[in-house]
This record gives C-alpha cells, structure tokens and sequence, in this order.
C-alpha cells in the first residue's frame, strides 16, 4: 500500500486535548474541509487531559488499530506548540500518522513497524503566513493534512529525521511467580488502565485461578470476567476491552477509593 491509498479513502481522525467547548477543534476540520471537501473527517478523542502526552499515546494506539488502511491519524497533544520541537509524519503498519515530536508516537512505535518518517519543513508545502505560536493544529498540521489527502507523497514534506522522540515507559518486568507493570492511564470512568498485557499473564500463568492483582500496595484480588462479578463499589481485576489489566471498582470509581493515578505499581502474582 502506498500513499495512494490515503488520497483514495480521505479519512483523518483528529486526537487531541482541545475539549469541546471552544472553537479549536472546528477550526482545524475547516481548514482540512477548505483543502479537501472530500474528507472522511472522525474524532478519536478531544478529551485527552491537557498536555498529557502518554494518555494521548494511550489513545491514539488503542483506537488506531480499528481504521482501515490508508487513514491519516492527525495528533496534537502538544504542550511544546511554537517551541523547537519538530513535527513529523509517518507510515507504521498501512496507516499515517502526522504528530508533534513528543513521544506521543510510543505506542505505535512499539505494536506497528515504521515503514517511513519525515520531518515536517519543506516550506514549499507549509503555509505561507506565519503560524500562530499556539495554534499549530490549525495552521499547520490541518492544511498538510489536506496536502496528503489530496495525494501528496509524504517523502516531499522534508527529510528523514535522525531519530525522533519516545517516552520513557518503563516495560512490564517478569520474575519469579509475578509480572510487574503500572498504570499508564485513567479513563472517564475512573478505571486504572495498565501496561500488562492479557497475553503476557496468559504466558506466564498457567493456573489463572491462582493469580492475584495488588496495585499501589493494596491486594485487589483475583481476576474477574467482567465487572458485575464484584461487589458493588468494591475493587476488581479484570482484562479490558483493549486486551491491557485493568483496576476498577464495580459501579465506582478506582483512581478515587483507591486514591491511585498513573505510575501506580500493578503486580500481578501466583499465590500457590
């Protein structure tokens, strides 16, 4: 699949920490819209927390994986907007991915192969005004979005970059009986979204009745189905829908009764 592709579905998903209540994300669809009527425009998200580049991650891979070829995924979550950080686009697996140099690319990086990566700077394909400081997603990355869309090979948006940023997410560590992991997000509902894999504590215990899940120092105890097999507002253990351990509290909150947030520690242990 080349770049063709992109040109022929004109789907874009927009992730970003804008909200919904003021004009920013309107914007940026109009000026995509204003390149290529034609788009497919869909929001992943506009509820990242502000500047918080891992949840970003968190959701872009998540929802990412669920786009047919060919889709251009568009991320700002940019708290260094009009600062030196580059802008960089990207093919991993047979999708696109236009987004700030800020490790908000990781967990793509980590599930999908980088076909391709260019910076973002041949002034010939940027606007010719200067853009806001601030708003780089309205001036900057919606109309090279609408270039690709309309076709433009991403080969022609400046040169590959010697390297580009990750973040610093520590991997799930294995010893003897027990994987450690932590939380690396918080969603809406409150529930303690992990690092640890559904395949990685299949592979390490056999006996899943054994298993028992601590996180932040306090026992959650053993894996669940779902979350009505807990008592209401007691804590569980369970494999989300995004195949990650998750902590939640049936009918309630976990980041607020267990009063833990990301960087937690999960440990999931065989207790025979």
């Amino acid at each position: 699949m080349g770049l063709e592709t992109v040109a022929r579905s004109r789907i874009v998903t927009l992730t970003t920490d804008f909200g919904t209540a003021d004009p920013y994300v309107a914007a940026m669809k109009g000026v995509i819209l204003t390149a290529c009527p034609s788009a497919s425009i869909v929001d992943i998200s506009h509820g990242v927390p502000p500047q918080d580049v891992l949840s970003g991650a968190v959701v872009l891979a998540e929802a990412a994986a669920y786009f047919p070829a060919g889709t251009l995924h568009v991320v700002v979550v940019d708290p260094g907007v009009g600062t030196g950080r580059g802008i960089l686009i990207a093919r991993f697996g047979e999708q696109h991915f236009l987004f700030p140099d800020n490790g908000v690319i990781t967990l793509i990086a980590q599930r999908l192969p980088m076909k391709a990566i260019f910076s973002v700077r041949n002034a010939r394909y940027l606007p010719a005004r200067e853009p806001s400081r601030t708003f780089h997603g309205r001036d900057v990355f919606a109309p090279v979005a609408g270039l690709v869309l309309n076709g433009l090979d991403i080969s022609r948006l400046g040169p590959q970059p010697d390297t580009y940023k990750l973040l610093d997410v520590p991997p799930v560590r294995q010893e003897p009986d027990r994987l450690i992991g932590s939380v690396i997000y918080v969603d809406r509902f409150g529930n303690l979204v992990s690092n640890i894999r559904q395949s990685q504590v299949c592979g390490c215990f056999p006996a899943m009745e054994r298993v028992r899940v601590y996180c932040g120092g306090t026992e959650i105890g053993p894996l669940v189905g779902a979350y009505g097999f807990a008592e209401e507002g007691q804590p569980l253990a369970l494999f989300n829908s995004m195949g990650a351990m998750e902590i939640a509290v049936n009918k309630g909150n976990a980041r607020e009764v267990l009063g833990l947030d990301v960087g937690a520690e999960v440990i999931v242990a065989d207790v025979k």
